[in-house]
């Protein structure tokens, strides 16, 4: 599993998290492959970097992909994703959740219809991305200070009260004040 974020423009942060289908060095390429994509590319909406990436992984593993798409100053955010990443607005101040819905599909296999999803962010908000590698079951207010935290520290703590201990995660964190 790998993450990344970019400039998205002059005012919008990109954030990546590609999980590498199956286990070991070759699941390992395709989502450093699609980092790669994702740095490479002059695309600045979630929809087109997942294309993007969908040609870079071809003939390959292919992989679970989700970009976000944060604009601080606009208070919104753009959203695609395909596979089993799984992508949640978390309120901070009541620990709800909303999460953002996925294609079924494998970047650089079966890439179905793209569509973004744009939505504005509750203040404060933080947007978490991760893998299989975690369970969904995880609950914010269940984790006191929580969101409270770095994005850093935030994602390691989720990791460790959500990780499956038989699969590689991946988790990522961004928060702000939009």
């Amino acid at each position: 599993d790998r993450g990344a974020a970019g400039q998205g423009g002059p005012d919008a942060l990109l954030v990546l998290l590609c999980d590498g289908l199956g286990h070991g060095p070759l699941a390992g390429r395709a989502a450093q492959a699609a980092v790669s994509a994702f740095r490479d590319t002059r695309a600045e909406q979630p929809d087109a970097i997942i294309g993007e990436i969908h040609k870079a992984l071809r003939g390959g593993r292919g992989g679970a992909v989700a970009v976000v798409r944060l604009e601080p100053d606009a208070g919104t955010l753009a959203f695609c994703g395909v596979g089993n990443v799984s992508t949640y607005v978390v309120d901070p101040a009541t620990g709800t959740r909303r999460s953002l819905p996925s294609a079924p599909g494998i970047v650089g296999h079966q890439l179905p219809t793209l569509r973004t999803v744009r939505q504005q962010l509750p203040g404060n908000s933080a947007v978490i991305m991760h893998s299989d590698g975690l369970t969904e079951r995880w609950r914010a207010e269940a984790m006191p200070g929580f969101l409270e935290r770095s994005p850093l520290v935030a994602a390691a703590q989720l990791l460790r009260e959500a990780g499956v201990r038989r699969d590689d995660a991946g988790v990522v964190v961004a928060k702000g004040s939009w």
